[in-house]
This record gives C-alpha cells, structure tokens and sequence, in this order.
C-alpha cells in the first residue's frame, strides 16, 4: 500500500480515535454535572461548548468515514493495490474489515448527528429562556 493510501486508513483510524475520547470526556462531564448539580463552565459557554464541540467532532467522523470509503471502493475497483498484485476483489479479512470499520463510523456518526441536535435543542432553549432546560 503506499503510503498516501496508508495515510488515510491513519485518518480514519484517528478520528474515530479522537471522537470515542471526546465522547468519553462528555459522559464523564455529563455525569459529573448530574452528581454535583452545575455545570463545569458557566452555563452560557458550557452550552455554546457542546454545540460547537459536537458539531467539529461530527463532521471529523464524516469526513474520515468518507476518505475511507473512497479507498475501500478504489480498492474494491482494482485501482488501488495493496501489496504487488493484491486488491480487493477477492474477499479478505483486510478488505471485510474496512468496510466493517467504515460502516461503524457511519453509524457513529449518525449517532453524533442526533446529538448535535439535542445540543442544538439546548442551545435555542437557552437563547429563548436564558436556561438550557425547555421547562
């Protein structure tokens, strides 16, 4: 594989690293304020925060499943080679498991995507009544 091609399997590798450590640090922040009853942050930027948090890490994750689609369907098209004269033409466990990869960052995505928009949600809330809860 050269190592452009290398380069980005790298990237999606990273951002669905980075994203699982963001979405880390958001639970132990969401559990947190749920113990203690605040927020880390004072309440306007806490919000304004995860919106745009949210929002950076979403893209990312679309943005690396979609490099890493356009290399699978090379790969599966012949017109990128692994190593000397192997492509993904044939099933293996290499090729089965980008596209499992890819797949599972689509989905992650999907995910992070309802999540910007609660924190969206959170955001009109909190311009409207000046308070990140609708009640």
């Amino acid at each position: 594989m050269e190592a452009t091609n290398a380069c980005l399997y790298v990237y999606v590798f990273a951002a669905n690293a980075i994203n699982c450590i963001y979405s880390s640090a958001q639970i132990a922040l969401v559990m947190w304020e749920l113990l203690k009853g605040n927020t880390l942050l004072p309440e306007m930027i806490q919000v304004w925060f995860d919106f745009g948090h949210d929002q950076v890490f979403a893209y990312l994750l679309l943005s690396a499943s979609s490099a890493g689609t356009a290399l699978a369907q090379n790969l599966r098209n012949g017109h990128i080679w692994i190593v000397l004269d192997h492509s993904c033409k044939d099933a293996n466990a290499f090729c089965i498991q980008s596209d499992i990869a890819i797949s599972l960052g689509f989905g992650a995505f999907l995910f992070l995507a309802s999540v910007c928009l609660l924190s969206g949600f959170r955001v009109a809330c909190f311009i409207i009544t000046n308070s990140r809860f609708h009640l």
